[in-house]
């Protein structure tokens, strides 16, 4: 299943609207002594695969699980209604780290900071961390933990001369330009800029590649900052200037198929991509850290598990969160669906198995060090709003309706109207 930010970003109804619908996909009488009821994502592979593995949980706790799967669309909706119904039809459930300040800000999921010990914090890593803290408590644990990984044509950087991924934005641009090749309809690389999430986690990471953020130290917005000037500016000359992307109102699916046709030399992409990739491209490509003008990497994302304040079996949920963010599980996890793993000993198994090819261990240490290089998601509730904000910068300029200066005061006005909201 390849999957996107676009698919996992989605966020379902607000709350208030959502609390008309029916509740089709849950159980109010599941959850039980001896069994714990989890929320999934419908034919996902977190679904697939811990069900699969289930057995060894409850061999190993005693606790037996009860699995709703629920189809993407109605996923956050559903976990949403069970909370504000008190039903108490989720122990534990799959969360998307956005949805995580809004959960625990509505009382929604637990506390986890009391259940994690500090080796555990350890071999996660601190931006992994990250991606599920807030306001100081622990608010899941992950399963993966990933950004835009830069991916690169090795048989054409051979060619231009380059001997390596850039690690700087001036070197991007360079390396863009030297691979790119009008005659053959390749380019050195590609901006999205359709009005969208991916365009706007795009953006959101080249202000912090650039040194910024969406939001300072007080919680104020900083949309209209050097960092924001710096990344649009860079943006635009890669297109317009040096010529090195192609114009237009691109996303995801565009940079996606060019790159699967030979048409990209520099691709900046989720994980899936490197499946995909296998097969058509070969032996031709490889991965590496997105480079920054301040900071590599870009901005990380992830998917764990939460625990349901209203969960009938706390203790089985606790316990199925340890199990499931386990080294084990995960090197099991990333083996199996050769995704981001997020802990450095469920890394190192992977390093060590000699059934895995070296090209994929190769991508798998890739993905590690993206998003260890990486800062997380600005975590405020209002991280969706900002990225709608992100996405009308990003294709009005460059689409050239907006000029820099116009969208960065545009989208300042539009981020202090969204934080002061309620």
């Amino acid at each position: 299943m390849a999957i996107s930010r676009r698919h996992l970003l989605r966020t379902g109804a607000a709350a208030a609207t959502a609390a008309s619908l029916p509740l089709p996909f849950i159980g109010r009488t599941l959850a039980a002594s001896g069994k714990i009821v989890a929320g999934m994502e419908a034919g996902s592979p977190y679904d697939t695969f811990y069900k699969k593995h289930a057995a060894e949980f409850t061999k190993a706790s005693g606790f037996e699980v009860e699995f709703i799967s629920i189809p993407h669309d109605n996923i956050r909706q559903q976990f949403v209604l069970d909370a504000l119904s008190s039903a108490g039809g989720f122990d534990v459930y799959i969360a998307d780290q956005v949805w995580l300040p809004e959960f625990y800000q509505k009382g929604f999921i637990r506390d986890l900071s009391g259940h994690v010990t500090d080796a555990d914090r350890a071999d996660f890593g601190k931006t992994a961390i990250e991606t599920v803290s807030y306001q100081g408590a622990l608010v899941a644990l992950p399963i993966m933990v990933h950004n835009c990984a830069m991916y690169y044509r090795t048989d054409l950087f051979e060619k231009a001369g380059l001997k390596a991924p850039p690690a700087s934005w001036d070197e991007y641009l360079d390396f863009a330009k030297k691979t790119a090749h009008g005659p053959a309809g390749i380019w050195g690389t590609l901006i999205a800029s359709k009005q969208g999430i991916e365009a706007s986690t795009r953006l959101h990471s080249f202000y912090q590649q650039a040194g910024g953020d969406l939001l300072g130290a007080d919680g104020k917005p900083t949309i209209n900052s050097d960092a924001g000037r710096k990344a649009l500016e860079f943006m635009t000359k890669m297109v317009f200037d040096a010529k090195a992307a192609p114009e237009g109102v691109l996303e995801l699916a565009d940079m996606q198929g060019m790159w699967l046709e030979g048409k990209l030399a520099m691709a900046p992409v989720w994980p899936y991509l490197y499946s995909l990739s296998k097969e058509p491209l070969g032996g031709k490509f490889a991965i590496a850290t997105a480079p920054g003008l301040v900071n590599p990497g870009g901005t990380v994302y992830s998917w764990g598990f939460a625990a349901a304040s209203g969960a009938k079996n706390p203790d089985g949920a606790i316990e199925f969160i340890k199990w499931a963010t386990s080294t084990d599980m995960l090197y099991g996890f990333g083996k199996e669906w050769l995704n981001p793993v997020p802990r450095a000993s469920s890394i190192d198994l992977i390093g060590k198995d000699t059934s895995i090819g070296d090209d994929d261990k190769a991508a798998i240490a890739a993905f590690a060090k993206s998003a260890a290089a990486g800062k997380s998601m600005t975590m405020v509730p209002q991280y969706s709003q900002l990225l709608d904000i992100l996405g009308i910068m990003n294709s009005g300029v460059m689409s050239k309706a907006m000029t820099i200066d116009q969208a960065l005061a545009d989208g300042q006005s539009r981020a202090e109207a969204a934080m002061a909201s309620p």
